[in-house]
């Protein structure tokens, strides 16, 4: 088992993966901020830049990334992908920029972005209960990724 340390923390994360997995894994992919120790005892030379950057120089430049989004719902889409890759750079960019977008993750936009969900979607992230299926719920919540379920968010799938 490899420990995950940053100076910065007082608390050690425990990590079971390793190389791709762990890479693969948004809560614990830290991307060009694992130190060239982690990466050595962690096997992951070769899969990152060679490039080390703290989470501060990584937000710097994924906030440029956001910037060149031509609209709210491609920043949307952008931070979503952010999320489902490196949770620890999307809330600390969200954090170093959190008024600005708010409204692109929260409302307005996430309207949008549930008109346009079967146009957009990457990356499961949570079980969806569509009307169809609506029979098979008991079916469905065995589905779920990740067990035991922490949260529900329920939508009744109309646009108002």
């Amino acid at each position: 088992m490899a420990v995950i340390y940053n100076p910065q923390m007082p608390t050690r994360l425990a990590a079971h993966l390793r190389g791709r997995a762990l890479l693969e894994t948004p809560a614990l992919n830290k991307g060009t901020a694992f130190t060239l120790l982690e990466r050595q005892a962690l096997g992951l030379d070769g899969l990152l830049p060679p490039a080390v950057e703290t989470v501060e120089e990584q937000s710097f430049r994924a906030y440029k990334a956001y910037l060149r989004k031509p609209d709210d719902l491609e920043r949307h889409i952008y931070l979503r992908q952010l999320q489902d890759t490196n949770e620890v750079l999307f809330y600390r960019l969200l954090l170093d920029h959190i008024e600005e977008m708010l409204p692109i993750v929260y409302t307005p936009v996430v309207a949008e972005a549930c008109q346009e969900f079967s146009h957009i979607y990457r990356r499961p992230r949570g079980l969806i209960i569509s009307y169809p299926l609506r029979d098979q719920i008991e079916s469905l919540l065995r589905n779920r990724l990740w067990s035991p379920m922490e949260n529900a968010f329920s939508e009744s799938g109309t646009r108002e």
